[in-house]
């Protein structure tokens, strides 16, 4: 039988620890701060927001349903209901057209997810691929051309046709499956997750280049409507949380902070909000963060907690953790942690105010 004072000497240690480490990686100021979250929906499977031009309204898929409703959750209206899958859905640029992921074909067509439009009260789909699996459709800035993943030459690849489906055109060429594509807001560039990094191809010459290479996995990358920062999803220990960075790649922040799993993040088209999922309700729902920009660019600085400081925190915990229960004062030590760590926010507050 495991000793009850065991346990509980060895979960003050880790408690001491991680606060340790927490206040000593605290940004005292950011670029970006999170100033609320709201949860927007109340249901089962419901994931993939995506904004409309003016920012005024948000449509998402629910179960196997698209749904739009207004930014700050009421009026709800099921839009299209196909009886099997759809998903993923993302306006037009004028806001009167929904394009969407299917398992719906019309008939004598061969059984594939395919693109669909529907205008914004469901009437008039009309399906635009066939021959492979394509979904995740993404509307160029301008409004005349899908990014969108196919499996026309094999695996998931990223594509761009004409928005009406017209002149489709592979874009990358890897032997592995690419992730959900963006449009950088000057339309010459298309951001996406390959093996677990950020990458960043352009439509022109073709020739992606990681943007962001990472100890852990990350994918969804979308960038800010200035084309000055990007969200993306971090997955750590097997929780995924929301992240920002610069458009260079370079100075991280985290923005959620759960247990549990937050991912779609869709940055809103005036720059003050990210819509995005999360089961830290219980069910996936979309919530919202609202955001306060205070810089330009994101800090590179040790004073900034970014994805290094997840390496070396971890890293940090688990040492001392080891020195704490190699010692039978090891409660000792954690209450020794957690005094340290006062003084350091104390004295990190003092100089700050210099």
């Amino acid at each position: 039988m495991i000793n009850s004072t065991y346990i509980k000497r060895n979960l003050i240690i880790r408690s001491a620890v991680i606060l340790l480490v927490t206040l000593v990686s605290l940004p005292l100021a950011g670029a970006v701060t999170v100033t609320d979250h709201y949860q927007l929906t109340e249901g089962i499977n419901q994931v993939a927001p995506a904004w409309s031009p003016d920012s005024d309204r948000i449509v998402y898929s629910s179960e196997q349903t698209i749904w739009t409703m207004n930014s700050d959750g009421t009026n709800k209206n099921e839009i299209y209901d196909s009886i099997v899958w759809d998903g993923e859905p993302v306006f037009n640029t004028d806001g009167d057209r929904l394009y969407f992921a299917s398992e719906h074909v019309n008939p004598y067509s061969a059984k594939f997810i395919s693109i669909h439009v529907v205008d914004i009260d469901g009437l008039n789909r009309t399906q635009i691929t066939k021959n492979a699996d394509m979904r995740a459709p993404a509307v160029s800035p301008d409004g005349t051309q899908l990014a969108y993943l196919s499996k026309l030459s094999g695996n998931y690849e990223i594509w761009v046709m004409d928005i009406d489906g017209s002149n489709q055109t592979q874009i990358t060429d890897s032997d592995i499956d690419e992730g959900v594509p963006a449009w950088s807001p000057d339309g010459k560039h298309i951001i996406y997750s390959l093996e677990g990094n950020i990458w960043k191809v352009n439509i022109g010459p073709k020739v992606p280049s990681i943007l962001k290479e990472n100890y852990y996995t990350s994918y969804n990358p979308v960038f800010n409507p200035e084309g000055t920062k990007v969200a993306y999803v971090l997955e750590t220990n097997g929780v995924k949380d929301i992240w920002i960075m610069n458009a260079d790649g370079k100075g991280t922040k985290q923005l959620t902070f759960s247990d549990q799993d937050e991912i779609d993040p869709a940055w809103s088209p005036d720059g003050k909000s990210i819509a995005y999922s999360s089961n830290k309700a219980g069910e996936f729902n979309i919530w919202k963060m609202e955001l306060s920009m205070t810089e330009a660019t994101i800090p590179h600085d040790p004073e900034y907690k970014d994805e290094d400081d997840l390496v070396e925190n971890n890293f940090i915990i688990e040492k001392l953790e080891d020195l704490a229960r190699s010692s039978p004062l090891g409660v000792f030590i954690g209450a020794f942690i957690l005094g340290s760590a006062l003084v350091i926010m104390i004295t990190k507050s003092f100089m700050k105010g210099l």
